[in-house]
């Protein structure tokens, strides 16, 4: 059984999305309860407000309200999750998943927030005799309520007086929220399953998860449609890109998103610049954020791409691919590109387990937040022989392709029973 807030919408819902159909590509009895469904392409995915009874129905939209309301003082900064809003019962998800089977082996519980409380998940997995995963998504599971820490390091201590909700208060909502996750999930046995090993440093820091069993596989992709291909000019033509430039790939998001890390981008970019290195920026996602007065940098804005199919031929596109984030769970971006054979430029943030020390999948840059160092790894690739370059795409898909299989997924997935 999954629990997630939404099928659809971000990073979080993505990635769940895809975990749950390796899993159903898998043969695994794999079930899926959200509370906003917008998706009607994923099969056994469960829309719990149509569960609801009218009085539980009635009752859930009021305890929203009234916690919403409840919190208008507050103010964080970023995403943060109120455990008052995830006031969904247990009841009718357990009498609907008894209609389906008596006994369940897993509750992996991905980015639930304003969904179900701890308690809740507790209620559903002792009622079906079920092991609870916790699977990372962000910080969500580790933190007393902010998704990204922006680099506070109270998650660590238990939280409270939080500088994201501009609090003094010890015994803050973000305290409180840490105490009552670290008590539930340690009362329930949960076991925390992270995308990457930086992840799970975090939760292995974390005083609510510090003391539970964990272990690090990546989020499984389609490889059928995230792959290589023979003639990259194709895609390029399809996309309107030059056939002979070098290009880097990057996801465009809002610099004032710090931590994601295109502002630094546009740092190093401007640097190579002003150094005279030609190279062409191919930005996925949001548009208006290159700015003006380039001289040998060029770009193309590609816009939002919806689907693998549609995202795999913008890789395919691409020379290289540039991570900036500086505080990031481990993007699917990153795993997405090294399937497709593109090598990849980041910090050492959130990057899967693949062998980057040799310098053959592509290059980690240190220290996190260093424009120079950026930079210098930038022009490496922009002005890398193209043998090296091919060399290195090849190495970049035989290293990540295994561990991005549905197959390995299910398999770590089934062993996290046992820990």
């Amino acid at each position: 059984m999954h629990l997630s807030k939404m099928d659809a919408g971000g990073g979080a819902a993505d990635g769940f999305v895809r975990i749950h159909r390796a899993l159903l590509s898998q043969g695994h009895d794999s079930v899926a309860y959200v509370i906003k469904k917008k998706r009607q392409d994923v099969p056994s995915m469960v829309d719990a407000r149509r569960l609801l009874g009218p009085f539980q129905k009635l009752a859930w939209g009021l305890g929203r309200v009234w916690a919403k309301l409840s919190r208008l003082h507050l103010k964080p900064v970023g995403v943060y999750d109120f455990d008052a809003e995830a006031n969904y019962p247990a009841e009718p998800i357990i009498r609907n998943a008894r209609g389906r089977y008596e006994k369940w082996d897993l509750v992996v519980v991905h980015w639930a927030g304003a969904f179900v409380t701890p308690a809740t998940v507790g209620e559903i997995a002792q009622a079906l005799g079920a092991r609870v995963i916790l699977w990372q998504v962000d910080m969500a599971h580790v933190t007393g309520g902010c998704h990204s820490n922006l680099g506070c390091p109270k998650y660590q201590t238990g939280c409270g007086a939080c500088p994201l909700l501009g609090s003094k208060d010890e015994d803050d909502a973000s305290s409180r929220q840490a105490a009552n996750r670290r008590k539930a999930w340690n009362d329930l046995g949960a076991v925390l399953l992270a995308p990457t090993e930086w992840s799970a440093r975090q939760a292995r820091e974390s005083w609510i998860t510090g003391g539970l069993p964990s272990k690090v596989f990546p989020i499984p992709l389609d490889l059928e449609v995230l792959r290589t291909v023979a003639k990259p000019r194709e895609a390029r033509a399809a996309l309107g890109l030059p056939a002979d430039a070098r290009v880097l790939l990057v996801r465009g998001i809002d610099p004032a998103l710090t931590y994601k890390g295109f502002g630094l981008l546009l740092e190093a970019l401007r640097l190579l610049d002003a150094q005279g290195v030609a190279l062409h920026v191919a930005v996925l996602g949001e548009t208006g954020l290159m700015g003006e007065g380039w001289k040998h940098v060029t770009y193309t804005e590609l816009g939002v791409r919806r689907g693998d199919a549609a995202i795999a031929v913008a890789y395919q596109s691409a020379d290289f691919f540039v991570n900036p984030s500086t505080n990031d769970n481990g993007p699917m971006m990153v795993g997405e590109a090294l399937v497709c054979g593109v090598p990849v430029v980041a910090y050492p943030v959130g990057l899967p387990s693949v062998p980057w020390a040799a310098g053959m999948v592509g290059r980690v840059v240190e220290p996190i937040g260093d424009v120079p160092a950026l930079a210098a790894a930038l022009r490496a690739f922009a002005e890398m022989p193209a043998a090296e370059l091919s060399a290195k795409k090849h190495a970049a898909a035989a290293a990540a392709r295994p561990l991005y299989a549905a197959s390995h997924f299910s398999e770590q997935l089934s062993s996290a029973r046992n820990l």
